[in-house]
């Protein structure tokens, strides 16, 4: 999948998106209490509108709220249906303090929520903003809004992040961790754990042991394994724990890996 975009529609995205950005920023805000923007979800993710989100970024896993649930026990026998994605915020004090997000159906709800319908590209300007500007909290909430949104890759905007040093750590290692999951499916390595052997379980736990190491022995050898180990569980493995590292070599890896500069 290419992620270049032509001059001109790039442009027009540079010129018009802070501007749309702002206006839904200043409709979510207009009033305190709960507000749900709902806007087109990228093509592959599923959920039930209300609990989990399934089939994002080529992996079998399920958010609901806070937690994260991975595998195919009792959440993969739950209907995953594909519908908008839906963020529901909480404003208080005319200011955004938190974000859920939703994939599928979209409920009811309740008579003093505000529901808000937008473009992919109108929520992803706002949702882009909040992750630059916004605190440690609801900025690490928009990642996966974000993520959810039809249209262009987010990664650009997260390999931003990742390199501005005046964003928060915490935030930056968050933003590491789902750039990850955008490098493996981009390599085609989303499902490479899947009937994982006993070698590559070994393998595996050989590459959390170097990570732990120290970073000036670590991360070269994470670096060549993440960009050219045969073994795709390995190289899957080797691509998280080198975002882990906190080193800012691995962004530069990450770009590279996805095609951007």
């Amino acid at each position: 999948m290419s992620l270049r975009i032509p001059f001109a529609v790039a442009a027009s995205i540079a010129l018009s998106s802070p501007l749309a950005a702002q206006s839904l920023a200043s409709r979510i805000t207009a009033s305190d209490g709960v507000v749900q923007i709902v806007y087109p979800s990228r093509p592959s993710a599923c959920g039930d509108g209300q609990s989990f989100i399934g089939n994002l970024l080529g992996n079998d896993h399920f958010y609901s709220g806070d937690a994260t649930w991975s595998g195919r026990n009792g959440w993969s026998t739950r209907q995953c249906i594909h519908g908008p994605a839906r963020v529901v915020a909480t404003v208080v004090g005319g200011e955004v303090t938190r974000l859920r997000a939703y994939v599928g159906p979209v409920p009811a709800s309740a008579t003093d929520v505000r529901t808000i319908g937008v473009s992919a590209a109108e929520a992803s300007g706002w949702i882009g903003d909040v992750l630059l500007r916004g605190t440690t909290r609801v900025a690490s909430d928009a990642i996966l809004p974000l993520i959810l949104a039809e249209g262009p890759e987010p990664w650009p905007l997260l390999l931003k992040v990742a390199r501005d040093d005046n964003r928060p750590r915490d935030l930056r290692r968050n933003v590491m961790m789902w750039l990850s999951n955008g490098v493996s499916e981009h390599l085609g390595l989303a499902d490479a754990d899947d009937g994982s052997s006993d070698d590559d379980q070994m393998r595996n736990q050989a590459i959390y042991v170097l990570s732990q190491r120290s970073k000036s022995e670590s991360v070269p050898q994470l670096i060549e394994i993440a960009r050219s180990v045969k073994h795709p569980s390995a190289r899957k493995t080797a691509i998280y724990w080198l975002g882990q590292s906190g080193d800012a070599r691995a962004v530069d890896v990450y770009a590279e890996l996805l095609g951007l500069r």
